[in-house]
This record gives C-alpha cells, structure tokens and sequence, in this order.
C-alpha cells in the first residue's frame, strides 16, 4: 500500500502506471473531431519553433508565336510571397488524488485513464474549434471565416430548390475554381452546414431509394471528370454556407509543431498532477483560388 506520508511513492506509482495510461488514450479516436480529416496536418517543425514560414510563387506570363529570327521570345516572370505564422501554446493535464492513488495499489490494478482521455478529449476539441472558427482572443481566423477566400451567393436556399437545382449550384461553385485557376485547381472536398447535410441525406429522389446526397455525389462535375468521388460532409459551426475547396496540403494546411504531450508527473499538495501541452498555428489557406465560399444555401 501507498504510505500516505511519503509523497514520493505516490509519485512513484503515477509515474509507473504513465506509459500505460498514454498509450491507452492516444489509441483512442474521437469520431466527432474532423479538423485532422479535412485539413491536412504537418507536424514536422520543431516542436519549440516560434513561428512557422512558407512562400507561395505565381507565374506570370503567356507565351506567343515569335518569327525564327525574332528576338521577342516573351519571359515569365516569378512573384514569391513571404508567409509567417506564429506558433501558439496552449495546456491541459488531469490528476490523480492520494486515495485513487492508494485504491489501485492496494487492488493491484491499474490507474483509471478516465483523467487522461478527458485531457485528450479537451486538446481535440479545442484544436478542432480554432481549426474551423478561429479564436477572437487571439485575432485568429478559421477555416471557415478566412480573409481572402472568394465568396459567392448560391442564389437559392437548399430548401427551395430542386435536387437538380442543388446539383447546379454545387456545379457551379466547383467549375468557378476549377476556372478561376485554368483548370489547374479541381475542387474535391464540400462542407455543409449539419442541418443542409441531413437535409441531402434524408430526402429522397422523387419515388427513387436514391437520396439527393447520393444523386449529387455521382452526377457533380468533379466525379463525373475524373471518377474519384466528391467528398461532402456536414458541420454544425456552419449554418448558411458551404465551403468548397481542394483538399491537399499545397492548398491548405495546419503546423502542429507538438501535438499533445504530458510532461512528467508532480506532486501538489495531496495530487499528483499531470500536465500536457501542445504548439500549433493556425491554418493556412496557401492558394486561395482554391477554396470558395457559397453563402445563403439556407436562412
């Protein structure tokens, strides 16, 4: 048994049981969390970096039919932008009292992992919500309330149009990027609005099995181009807009320098507490002509 006047067993035996809680919930996935699905995530910096940079290049130029003895050969010209983001820290822990500490060892098992999956849960949680909403105590945007994206009205509610009036609409903003960049950016990811989603989901085509979600995933320009299937999901921070975008890392992107980490355990006053921290920045929309915006789909 714990001896209650030696701190230092206690602190022994969290540390013991360390391994075996970390491992137990870093296994365990959080089906609510979508940020690490739709954005893709670099974790290569280094875990103590202050900040983060990128540069983005655009060619500008055209060639041209020139005579063989001409000396107006056209040149291309390279504009580089310099991109820096700082790179936040943000803190979550649990505890453990002297007497759950003291139950485990009398019953010879193991430390409850219920502290640290909450930890856990909490850190997924509030990377998702900056991820997607940004955080106004730091003056950092979202990736759905970014500067710079372009934002066009669908012209219609999802509710008062026609399952083939959605599909236009979806159509159109996935032709807009699709154009708006040549033909170099093809849209495959669409974010919904939860209720807009259930709404495509639920609803069928006319006397058909067939609902409009599925209609649209196999009739949009997108799948029906290249036969990879278009990604549509549904997300409750959004209400009267989606997001159309290409889902790639050279479009889009968020550095976690150091995803969660619990440090060593330690001893205050009658708890052990042990405390995590994480480092990542906000994300980045690196080529926004390939993200769009669609508002007024709903009321």
């Amino acid at each position: 048994m714990v001896d209650f006047l030696d701190n230092q067993a206690a602190l022994n035996f969290v540390v013991s049981q360390r391994s075996h809680i970390e491992a137990e919930v870093l296994k365990r996935p959080y089906p609510a969390i979508r940020y690490a699905e739709l954005i893709p995530v670099d974790t290569q910096a280094n875990p103590f970096a202050l900040s983060v940079t990128h540069f983005t290049q655009d060619a500008v130029g055209r060639a041209k039919f020139v005579n063989g003895k001409g000396d107006d050969i056209p040149l291309v010209n390279i504009k580089g932008t310099k991109f820096e983001q700082t790179v936040n820290m943000a803190g979550v822990g649990y505890s453990f009292s002297l007497e759950e500490i003291g139950a485990a060892q009398m019953m010879g098992q193991n430390l409850s992992t219920d502290g640290a999956d909450a930890a856990r849960l909490a850190y997924e949680q509030f990377v998702d919500e900056v991820a997607f909403a940004g955080d106004a105590t730091l003056g950092i945007e979202g990736f759905f309330n970014m500067t710079g994206v372009t934002s066009a009205a669908a012209g219609a509610t999802f509710a008062a149009s026609t399952p083939d009036a959605i599909l236009g609409i979806i159509n159109t903003a996935l032709n807009a990027i699709y154009s708006g960049t040549l033909g170099i950016e093809m849209a495959d990811t669409i974010i919904l609005p939860l209720a807009e989603y259930g709404r495509l989901a639920s609803t069928r085509l006319g006397d058909t099995n067939v609902t409009i979600l599925e209609y649209i995933r196999t009739a949009n320009v997108y799948t029906t181009q290249t036969g990879q299937p278009l990604t549509i999901v549904g997300d409750r921070r959004l209400t009267t807009r989606m997001v159309v975008y290409r889902r790639d890392p050279s479009v889009v992107k968020m550095h976690m320098p150091m995803p969660l980490r619990f440090i060593p355990p330690q001893f205050v006053n009658l708890e052990v507490k042990v405390l995590g921290m994480f480092r990542f920045a906000p994300v980045n929309i690196r080529r926004p002509g390939a993200v769009r915006y669609v508002t007024g789909i709903a009321v």
